[in-house]
């Protein structure tokens, strides 16, 4: 047997032994069941890191005897491009996702203090789902299957792949994906076992797994803009709306454990929208390896689809039929004593993250429906999901902006007027300078400014409170109890940076379709254009052969106010000989608060057609997106929160710390 399937066939052999091991702990509670077991999860994470590693080797040694190799990678590929080929397939890709959920586990296992029975139980889960990945990558979906002859040369990887993003975008994303798995598991057995403590065990892996998905469609999101010819950030493509709908359920899953660990409310709520989550990461596979939605990101027509769906629905009716079995021990209590208070904040942001995960299910499932039954494919356009999500995001972040002053419980008139007045008139005061000085437009005045000074303001004073309330403890200095405030309410200030960093990305969003300017030229050599505030002027065409493409070049240097701020920018246009395939290469470039996008039509020997958009402040999204998000994100994995533990289930709290 090929090595690559022999090790992939010994892994999956660890997990029936390991699953077996488990059940048999549980039945006859022996623990030297679970230290066999753990010992097999381990190997099985050494199994498929050797598969792994044999898959880059048969990529860096471009061995076209294994079709995998053939099919996405050639002899002028760059190195570079042919190790990330790895995940260009369908093949790969899970296994990647394989290889990631089999290290989780492994350093689950080999941290024994955490290995309770909690993680015991939850491990049933996550073995038969690792065990069926592997059934999958050995029979349907084989990245070591083999040719019967050599090819002289591989297909080569789709150009449009052939981006840095290609590094960064699909590992970070199946690292969420092989993350969302721990925290359904752990739910799983905490429902089983009637143990509300799930909920603690869940966050923090939850929160990992958010933190990949967020990286993934941000790097998603920066490939678009710099690869896909549109000038946009989001184009609402259905396979890219696969990898955003589980962002949207596990950002309100997270906003919703607070209340359940706080106030023992939301049980049932918080089970169904990680059950989703799941249930999306799965059906966002699905999309992307069935061949059943046309979009740049599938990986063509595959024989895999069924046992997704196969999958889907054992998972759905599983968990739906535990529930309901376990279901007087996971009621909810009643936490909400009036809609103007902090958990109903809560609320009203888990709908807002619903509804707009629902409107991007709808829209990306409908062609597939309107096939089924008519016959034929209705597209659902980008208009559609603005309308719903736009007015939703506004909401979202006023709603952002009330959440840090609202009381828990009930909040009264004077404590409202007390807590928004400042808040409320800084953005209103804010709202009359930007119209003075010519601001006029509802989204730029509403959203970028009276949003922006709610958010920043309201923040501002919760983050005061703190820092007075620590004072208030033992006056340090100034320095002091500012590191201390933060170091003693990480997660509310991780979840603050988090806020800002939307507000970053909405603020960015908004300049730049509402003051974007765009036009299309006929250039000549040593003409000058002008969009905006800026002159275009077209110095040279440049043509030249890089690795394995030729390129075109049309080159500009750009003036402001008749002062030169860019010298030699690029509007790029790639041809791939192997492919005959010609690709736009768009170019961004910030000046300023502006970023100046260049997107080639058509490159000859004295002029080019070139697409010209001045748009401003994308850089927020950027600097919000890739650093702020992920700092809060950060902040926010290092803290542990306090098992509470209720009076009336114990006689007295009890705090351990997790």
């Amino acid at each position: 047997m090929e090595f690559g399937e022999t090790v992939l066939t010994i892994a999956l052999l660890l997990s029936i032994y390991a699953i077996i091991a488990h059940i048999l702990g549980i039945w006859k509670k022996k623990n030297e069941m679970f230290d066999s077991a753990r010992g097999a999860i381990v190997l099985i994470g050494v199994m498929l890191t050797l598969a792994s590693i044999w898959l880059f080797n048969l990529f860096i040694t471009r061995n076209f005897q294994y079709e995998y190799v053939a099919l996405y990678s050639s002899l002028d590929l760059p190195m570079f491009y042919t190790i990330a080929a790895f995940w260009a397939g369908a093949d790969g890709s899970l296994l990647l996702w394989a290889w990631l959920i089999s290290i989780y586990i492994a350093i689950i296992a080999i941290r024994g203090k955490s290995y309770d029975n909690l993680i015991k139980h939850a491990m049933l889960v996550i073995l038969p789902t690792l065990a069926y990945l592997m059934y999958m990558l050995l029979t349907v979906s084989r990245p070591f299957r083999m040719l019967d002859f050599m090819p002289v040369d591989g297909n080569g990887l789709n150009p449009l792949l052939q981006d840095p993003g290609m590094w960064f975008h699909p590992p970070t994303l199946f690292w969420g994906y092989a993350a969302v798995l721990i925290p359904f598991a752990i739910m799983i057995a905490g429902i089983y076992l009637s143990d509300d403590s799930w909920i603690y065990r869940a966050r923090r892996w939850a929160l990992w797994g958010w933190l990949g998905l967020t990286l993934g469609n941000m790097f998603g999101s920066y490939w678009a803009y710099t690869v896909l010819n549109w000038g946009g950030f989001w184009g609402w493509d259905p396979v890219e709306n696969a990898s955003f709908l589980p962002w949207l359920t596990l950002t309100a899953f997270y906003h919703s454990t607070m209340i359940q660990e706080r106030k023992g409310g939301m049980k049932i709520w918080n089970i169904f929208l990680i059950l989703f989550t799941w249930e999306l990461v799965i059906y966002g596979t699905l999309l992307t390896r069935s061949g059943i939605i046309a979009s740049v990101h599938t990986f063509g027509q595959s024989v895999t689809a069924p046992y997704y769906i196969y999958y889907m629905i054992v998972v759905f009716a599983a968990t739906v039929l535990l529930v309901a079995w376990k279901y007087d021990s996971i009621k909810n209590k009643k936490i909400l004593e009036s809609f103007v208070s902090r958990e109903g904040s809560f609320l009203y942001n888990n709908w807002i993250f619903i509804a707009s995960a629902s409107s991007v299910l709808w829209g990306t499932t409908y062609p597939l429906l309107s096939e089924a039954f008519r016959g034929y494919k209705v597209m659902v356009g980008p208009s559609f999901y603005n309308q719903v999500n736009v007015p939703l995001g506004i909401a979202l972040l006023f709603l952002m902006a009330i959440c840090p002053l609202i009381g828990w419980r009930k909040a009264s008139l004077s404590n409202l007027k007390r807590n928004f007045s400042r808040p409320l008139m800084l953005a209103a005061g804010a709202m009359v300078i930007a119209f003075a000085v010519g601001i006029r437009d509802f989204y730029a005045l509403f959203v970028a400014v009276a949003g922006t000074v709610l958010v920043i303001s309201t923040h501002l004073i919760s983050a005061s409170r703190m820092v007075t309330g620590q004072k208030k403890t033992g006056d340090k200095g100034f320095t002091k109890n500012v590191s201390l405030a933060f170091w003693n309410n990480r997660r509310t200030f991780g979840g603050y940076l988090c806020h800002i960093a939307i507000l970053m990305i909405i603020v960015s969003a908004a300049g730049a379709v509402v003051y974007e300017k765009a036009e299309t030229f006929n250039m000549r050599v040593g003409g000058t254009y002008s969009v905006g505030d800026y002159d275009f002027r077209l110095t040279k065409i440049d043509h030249y052969d890089k690795n394995n493409k030729e390129v075109s070049a049309a080159l500009f240097d750009v003036y402001k106010n008749g002062k030169l701020v860019l010298s030699d920018s690029n509007a790029l246009m790639y041809y791939y000989p192997k492919q005959e395939n010609t690709n736009v290469k768009p170019m961004a470039y910030r000046v300023g608060i502006d970023d100046l996008y260049f997107s080639p039509q058509a490159i000859t020997a004295t002029g080019a057609t070139v697409k010209i958009k001045v748009m401003p402040m994308m850089f927020l999204m950027w600097i919000g997106g890739f650093y702020v998000l992920i700092l809060g994100i950060i902040v926010s994995l290092s803290t542990k929160v306090a098992v509470r533990k209720r009076r009336e289930n114990i006689g007295m709290e009890d705090l351990n710390e997790l």
